[in-house]
């Protein structure tokens, strides 16, 4: 996992495609293997908490690994009183569909100031059946999904829908709903003392409100408005006020005896915990918005980046939370630094869907 972690901070950084590597397939396979294994151990020993976890990662890399082949992402451009049954993948190949694809019509729709795009909408004729695809809302059609992609800017004659098919899609889906029931198991567990956990989310609750608060809601690009947007949003500011908090008692916890040494760790289980179910709520955004749940973008690295520093930081062996642990609680909130607004600096920032303060 360590290996993958640094491959994927190096793509975050730098942007270069090292996702497509055979080095990076390999540790992929590794590690998905060593998840089998652990899965195994875990029924056996009946953790069944750790083997959902476990179980869930390995149907999401399964799915996306083995299931790529089988994947149809292409593009094709839609005219009105022109059907067309063809679309082309970024590659160049062409992709024949077994059914007619034609605009009927193309609306944008705007906020009261009239300038600012609130929606983008093309109304589809498949077959004969009208559809309607807009920003985060695709429309499906026997195993296919179609996306509102772009469109002609001056004349609005032809729309670009994306076209997307993934059968492996509903076992990706499985994984993430384990995934995420996992992690809600996991901090469950963490947390013995009920008298702790309730000033902790306050604390937390506290700090997201703030970080919250400086976001303008009033005017949002249409990829910003989904239904999974405040969760997502919610979630994360959560699961970094938790990290902040888990970083400040550890420290604390050297120096004052009064605090607890294991708070730091069940902190850090709980804002992993957060980030997992942060992550998973933007990738269903993002196959919604954009028909991938997953594009290598250099924020969706360093937030996997983050989330798998946590898990270091919660499977170092130890019986009192020491050094190993702060050091690794520090580095997660560092690489949060980096997600939450350090991927605006870096060299991946020209090709990120992210960088939404240009």
């Amino acid at each position: 996992m360590l290996s993958t972690l640094v491959l994927m901070a190096v793509e975050g950084t730098w942007g270069m495609p090292l996702h497509r590597s055979w080095p990076f397939v390999i540790m992929v396979l590794m590690l998905a293997f060593s998840l089998g294994i652990t899965v195994l151990k875990g029924l056996k020993s009946r953790s069944y908490a750790a083997a959902m976890s476990h179980a869930g990662l390995f149907l999401v890399l399964f799915g996306g690994l083995f299931g790529a082949p089988d994947v149809i992402d292409a593009q094709m451009v839609v005219a009105k009183d022109e059907p067309t049954k063809v679309a082309y993948m970024a590659h160049g190949d062409i992709i024949p569909l077994p059914f007619d694809v034609q605009l009927k019509d193309f609306m944008i729709e705007c906020y009261e100031d009239g300038t600012s795009p609130k929606q983008y909408t093309s109304t589809l004729v498949i077959d004969g059946k009208e559809l309607r695809t807009s920003v985060n809302h695709p429309a499906g059609y026997k195993g296919y999904r179609f996306y509102q992609s772009d469109y002609d800017r001056y004349e609005q004659q032809y729309s670009i829908i994306k076209v997307v098919r993934d059968p492996w899609l509903p076992l990706v889906f499985l994984g993430m709903a384990i995934l995420a029931l996992a992690a809600i198991f996991e901090v469950r567990r963490a947390w013995h003392s009920k008298a702790v956990l309730p000033v902790v989310v306050i604390l937390a609750a506290v700090f997201a409100s703030i970080s919250v608060a400086r976001i303008s809601f009033g005017i949002l690009m249409p990829a910003l408005r989904s239904l999974w947007f405040i969760p997502h949003l919610i979630i994360y500011m959560l699961a970094y006020s938790v990290l902040a908090i888990s970083l400040a008692s550890g420290i604390l916890a050297c120096y004052v005896k009064k605090i607890p040494s294991e708070l730091s760790g069940k902190l850090l289980v709980t804002a992993s915990s957060l980030l997992l179910i942060g992550m998973l709520c933007g990738a269903v955004w993002a196959k919604a918005a954009w028909g991938q749940y997953w594009t290598w973008d250099a924020k969706e690295n360093w937030a996997a980046v983050t989330w798998m520093l946590t898990l270091v930081g919660t499977h170092i062996p130890h019986r009192r939370n020491g050094l190993p642990v702060i050091a690794a609680i520090l580095l997660s909130f560092l690489a949060m630094q980096v997600t939450w607004y350090g991927v605006n600096y870096l060299p991946s920032s020209h090709n990120s869907l992210h960088t939404y303060n240009e």
